[in-house]
């Protein structure tokens, strides 16, 4: 295996990535491909092994690798989900963009809010009603389950859409927001007073649109609430940022 040069830019796990999945694309690696080891890719390419490491754990999320415990590293082959392992590779070469991750959950959610109004049924709308119950008994016991809850609900929303795409794309962009945002969202939470309260409020009128069967509104309500998350998020990230100046 000859395509791989050394490293020698500043991203380095971004660089082995690219290299990777320009390998693939040339075709010198193929699905079912065995890969060099993680210490003979750390020679070839003159990083370290937590750089290679890192750059494989992300193709393997991606669903691009496969680690094989005790075996290797392999190509994947392409399964039923090989239209939206893109989008992820995509996602996770772009998660320290924020903003254009909020961006894109915005238009994916705000229309699936929209298609849920219009075609939910019966027992995802039951289950949209039991995940609001569990948030308000969450947040009058100190919110520990919140952001499991915040994400069980915007998922339902996403599969009451009816639109199996729409419903994958949304699994893919969350997985990848839980990842950049876990820190961030703590911070928020802990920082902004009645947040909490706020939150679950927002999400309670969510699910009472789409019980209504009000398309505009949840359309409307969705978009007001991921507008304000944008928008605490990005100012928190700023005094993060700020602070560690």
């Amino acid at each position: 295996m000859t395509g791989f040069k050394p490293v020698k830019t500043k991203r380095t796990s971004e660089s082995i990535l690219e290299q990777i999945k320009q390998l693939i694309i040339e075709g010198q690696l193929s699905p079912g491909d065995k890969l060099l080891t993680e210490r003979e890719l750390s020679v070839r390419l003159q990083v370290s092994r937590a750089s290679v490491r890192e750059a494989l754990s992300a193709l393997n999320l991606a669903g691009i690798l496969e680690i094989r415990h005790g075996e290797g590293i392999y190509v994947k082959r392409p399964g039923p989900n090989a239209v939206i392992e893109p989008l992820a590779f995509l996602l996770l070469l772009e998660k320290d963009k924020l903003q254009n991750i909020l961006e894109v959950r915005k238009a994916l959610e705000v229309e699936a809010a929209g298609l849920a109004a219009e075609r939910c049924p019966a027992d995802l709308l039951q289950e949209m009603k039991k995940v609001v119950e569990e948030m308000e008994e969450d947040l009058l016991s100190g919110g520990a389950r919140a952001e499991e809850l915040d994400l069980r609900l915007h998922l339902t929303v996403a599969q009451a859409s009816r639109n199996p795409l729409l419903s994958r794309l949304m699994n893919t962009v969350q997985e990848t927001m839980n990842q950049t945002l876990r820190v961030t969202r703590a911070l928020w939470l802990s920082a902004t007073a009645g947040t909490t309260r706020r939150l679950f409020e927002e999400h309670r009128e969510i699910y009472l649109a789409i019980a209504d069967r009000d398309k505009e509104r949840a359309r409307d309500i969705m978009y007001r609430h991921l507008w304000k998350v944008e928008v605490e998020l990005a100012r928190v990230n700023l005094t993060e940022h700020d602070g560690q100046q």
